[in-house]
């Protein structure tokens, strides 16, 4: 999203941009155009709006620790869509990168430019690219509500079992009513203390999603896997809507098994360590893998769980460290993350949650939520850069994990076993 002082960027530079826009949305496919007037004589209607391509401040969609352009209102850096289209780029860091939108730009502006003008364009080359998100194969088909007996959802948390062999028991209290997966008319189900079975609706998924109460489906997915990843020491920050690993406190680190990329070979991966662990006198930083991981809808009855590498920094173990300190060393360690790490790290986050399995099925009463483990692809088409290119395929074909290691050594961090890693584990921070 935009920072609030967006409004100064200076009035030839926005000129431009609508020159080279052709009064059409810049968006592949998009008709719409960005000026309209109803009538003549009638006040004309501006209805573009500016989107950054690599995007203004830290947490703004596409921002860069080091932007590739030295100002981020310049011309170059910027390009118009309707306000439909500007919401689904906004939306979808992962899919609208910046080096995807500097392509639309450039088609958009080179297509509408005068003959005379254009200049030939490079040479497009065609990638594969996994997309950083898990299909959802199979979803609850319905959804009960009923009468609460309880005020708040701490107190409703409390009167339900304690664990259920493999069942998840997500709910949402809102407006004295507890929604579930789970058959609430059920009198000997796990909800039967909470809830009044003779108040109990069953509601029909289709016909949720297209209500106002729509997002609370959504919530009970969230919830179901908050409660499948608590189990296996992954705690949910909700204040910056990301999971992390809890530390193990007794011991300084904690590892979790995981096999590489290849699957070929098995190590424990560090998922949080102590900055100054290798030192005498070890500092009150921890450094914890996180991830958001989110819900979403990308096509009517086509569902996916998007996966977003993060850092989660705490001063004991568990306690958040202090805001004012976590924005200079996440954007420092951040800045260091390239396509190998990225990739690695969804990887390792896509072997956790299925357990190394083909898929994570989430049992909510008689209905499950199914989580598929193969990332979908796409070809995408750009200019191709000689000596830049990042090679996904290549590197999970090359049939020798060793020789892999060795191509990257020279930008990746190696801990004492030699193990590369990504995000808790950097010796710099051991000086």
């Amino acid at each position: 999203m935009a920072s609030p002082n967006r409004k100064n960027i200076p009035d030839p530079v926005t000129n431009r941009l609508f020159a080279l826009s052709g009064n059409q949305c810049a968006f592949p496919g998009c008709k719409n155009t960005v000026t309209d007037q109803v009538a003549q004589g009638e006040q004309p209607v501006t209805l573009a709006q500016r989107a950054h391509i690599v995007g203004v401040g830290r947490q703004g969609p596409r921002s860069r620790a080091v932007p590739l352009v030295d100002n981020v209102d310049a011309v170059e850096n910027l390009t118009l869509f309707c306000g439909k289209c500007h919401l689904i780029v906004d939306r979808n860091p992962r899919i609208y990168s910046v080096e995807v939108l500097a392509k639309y730009k450039a088609d958009h502006e080179a297509r509408l430019a005068p003959k005379d003008l254009r200049s030939t364009p490079p040479p497009l080359a065609i990638d594969t690219i996994d997309l950083s998100l898990l299909p959802l194969s199979t979803l609850p088909d319905i959804v009960w509500k009923a009468t609460s007996k309880f005020r708040t959802a701490a107190e409703v948390g409390e009167h339900l079992p304690r664990s259920m062999r493999n069942q998840v028991l997500p709910f949402v209290l809102t407006k004295s009513e507890v929604w579930a997966f789970h058959d609430l008319t059920d009198n000997k189900g796990p909800f039967k203390e909470v809830v009044d079975p003779a108040s109990a609706e069953q509601i029909n998924a289709g016909a949720l999603l297209k209500s106002e109460d729509r997002n609370i489906y959504v919530w009970l997915l969230n919830a179901a896997l908050r409660g499948a990843l608590l189990r296996r020491g992954v705690r949910y920050d909700r204040d910056h809507d990301r999971y992390h690993f809890i530390a193990d406190h007794e011991k300084i680190t904690r590892r979790v098994e995981a096999k590489t990329k290849t699957g070929r070979n098995q190590w424990a991966k560090k998922v949080v360590r102590q900055e100054g662990e290798r030192t005498e006198q070890p500092r009150n930083i921890w450094w914890h893998l996180a991830a958001q991981l989110r819900f979403e809808e990308f096509a009517p009855n086509t569902w996916g769980m998007t996966i977003r590498p993060e850092f989660h920094l705490t001063k004991d173990g568990r306690t958040p460290l202090d805001p004012r300190r976590v924005g200079r060393k996440v954007t420092k360690r951040k800045s260091r993350m390239y396509n190998e790490g990225y990739f690695d790290a969804v990887h390792f986050f896509r072997y956790f949650l299925l357990d190394g399995k083909a898929r994570l099925v989430l049992e909510v009463g008689r209905q499950n939520i199914t989580i598929d483990g193969d990332f979908p692809s796409i070809d995408a088409r750009w200019p191709q850069i000689d000596d830049k290119r990042f090679d996904p395929i290549s590197m999970l074909d090359s049939g020798d994990e060793d020789d892999v290691l060795d191509a990257l050594a020279s930008s990746w961090e190696f801990d004492d076993e030699n193990q590369w890693d990504w995000g808790a584990e950097h010796s710099e921070d051991d000086r």
